[in-house]
C-alpha cells in the first residue's frame, strides 16, 4: 500500500467513520483542511468510500450531472427505465415528487398542466404542512378521457396534498379557431387565473409527442390524424401545455392560436419550471423545450435520457 493510499484511508475513517470535521481531521494528520478535502475527494473517486443513498427509486446521477451540464440546466433527474411503461411512469412520477417536496415552500404558487406522469407524481406526494400554497391549471382541459390526468382533477389532489388552493381553467384546452380563443381568454375567470401565474414559483409540464398518434391531443379529438402529419410536415415535434413546437422551441403559430393556456414566457420567468418525461418517443420535444427556454429542470427516464443526447450528438 503506497504512502498516498494510507493518507486517504486514514483520512477517510476520520471523516466518514469518526465523525470528525475536516478541520480536525486535518489537526490530526498535520495537514490542511484543503488537503484533507482533497484526499476525501480522491477517496470516493479511488473507490475507497462508497456513499450509498436509501431512497425509493434507483437514480442515475453521472447521467443527471451529464444532462445538467450539456444543457444548462438548473437540475436534471435520471431515473430507471423498465420494460413495463407503467413502471417507467412510477419511477418517474415518484423522482418528480420528491424533487417537487425537496423544494416546496409556504405561499407558492405551483402551475400544472396534465397528464399521465404528473398524474403519477401527484400520487407519489406524501401529505405536508405547508400553507399558503396556491395550485393553478396553466392550460384548459382535455375533457375526454381519464378525468384523473385532467388538469383539473390533478390541481385538485394537489392541492389537497399540500395542504392548498387550486384554481381551474373553466374552458377546453383548443377551441376552434383564434376569434373563440381570444374571447374565452378575455373572460374574467380564466383571464385572472392564467395571469396568476404570471409570477409563479413552479411549473410542472408533461410533454407529448407527435411521432405518438397515441397522445393525449389526439386520443381527445383536439389533433386529427390529418393535422398530426400536417405539423410533421411543417418541422413541429410535439406540444407542451398543448402547443406545437418544433425541435428548436419556435412555436407553431397556426395551431398554437387555438390554445387557451399562458404564454411561455411565464414558464421562462418561473424559478423552476420543470419537464418531467417517462418516454424516449417524447426527447424530441423535451429537446425543443430546452432550447426554448420553457423548462430549466428535468425529470426523466435513462432511456428518454440517452435519447436526448444522441438527438444533439448527431
Amino acid at each position: 500500500m503506497s504512502m498516498k493510499t494510507s493518507q486517504i484511508i486514514r483520512a477517510a475513517e476520520l471523516y466518514y467513520e469518526r465523525n470528525l470535521s475536516q478541520q480536525e481531521v486535518a489537526k490530526i494528520l498535520g495537514t490542511s483542511r484543503t488537503s484533507v478535502s482533497r484526499l476525501l475527494a480522491d477517496a470516493r473517486e479511488n473507490g475507497v468510500v462508497e456513499i450509498t443513498i436509501n431512497r425509493p427509486v434507483a437514480k442515475h446521477p453521472k447521467l443527471s450531472e451529464r444532462l445538467r451540464q450539456h444543457f444548462n440546466l438548473r437540475d436534471a433527474v435520471v431515473v430507471d427505465s423498465s420494460a413495463e411503461y407503467k413502471t417507467t411512469l412510477r419511477n418517474v412520477g415518484e423522482a418528480a415528487a420528491e424533487l417537487l417536496l425537496s423544494i416546496l415552500d409556504n405561499d407558492c404558487t405551483i402551475g400544472i398542466s396534465w397528464g399521465r406522469t404528473l398524474y403519477h407524481m401527484v400520487d407519489a406526494l406524501s401529505e405536508t404542512t405547508t400553507s399558503g400554497v396556491e395550485v393553478i391549471q396553466m392550460l384548459g382541459s382535455l375533457g375526454q378521457g381519464n378525468p384523473q390526468i385532467d388538469g383539473p382533477d390533478l390541481a385538485r389532489r394537489m392541492a389537497e396534498k399540500v395542504n392548498g388552493r387550486y384554481r381551474y381553467v373553466h374552458a377546453p384546452a383548443v377551441v376552434e379557431n383564434s376569434d373563440l380563443r381570444d374571447q374565452l381568454m378575455q373572460q374574467p375567470q380564466i383571464r385572472q387565473t392564467l395571469e396568476q401565474m404570471a409570477h409563479a414559483d413552479i411549473c410542472l409540464l408533461s410533454v407529448g409527442a407527435l411521432a405518438d398518434d397515441k397522445s393525449s391531443l389526439q386520443r381527445t379529438g383536439y389533433l386529427t390524424a390529418l393535422e398530426r402529419e400536417q405539423y410533421l410536415e411543417q418541422g413541429a415535434v410535439g406540444h407542451l401545455l398543448a402547443k406545437m413546437i418544433d425541435i428548436n422551441g419556435n412555436e407553431i403559430e397556426r395551431y398554437n392560436r387555438r390554445v387557451v393556456a399562458i404564454p411561455f414566457g411565464y414558464l421562462q420567468r418561473a424559478e423552476w419550471s420543470i419537464g418531467v418525461s417517462a418516454s424516449a418517443m417524447k426527447s424530441a420535444t423535451i429537446l425543443g423545450a430546452i432550447r426554448g427556454n420553457y423548462i430549466n429542470t428535468l425529470v426523466i427516464d435513462d432511456d428518454g435520457a440517452n435519447q436526448l443526447l444522441r438527438l444533439v450528438e448527431e
